[in-house]
């Protein structure tokens, strides 16, 4: 079994994140135990599994998913 993209979640809070293809999808502002939110303004939020984060670089985080995959994740 491979070692988890972020080992302390508490260091990706208010990090900006990227989806797989590199765009800009928002900044992260809440960690539940198995997901987390990232918001966009314009009431853009998004909630998605924690296993679907592919990495973090101590300034960005990484998504293994696209930005259209992204988009069914959304919750407001």
């Amino acid at each position: 079994m491979s070692e988890p993209a972020v080992l302390n979640w508490e260091r990706v809070m208010h990090k900006n994140v990227r989806s797989k293809e590199g765009f800009d999808v928002g900044t992260i502002i809440a960690d539940d135990t198995d997901t987390v939110t990232i918001y966009k303004g314009a009431g853009r939020e998004y909630k998605i599994p924690k296993t679907m984060v592919e990495g973090f670089n101590g300034a960005e985080v990484w998504l293994s998913l696209s930005y259209k995959e992204l988009l069914g994740y959304k919750i407001h």
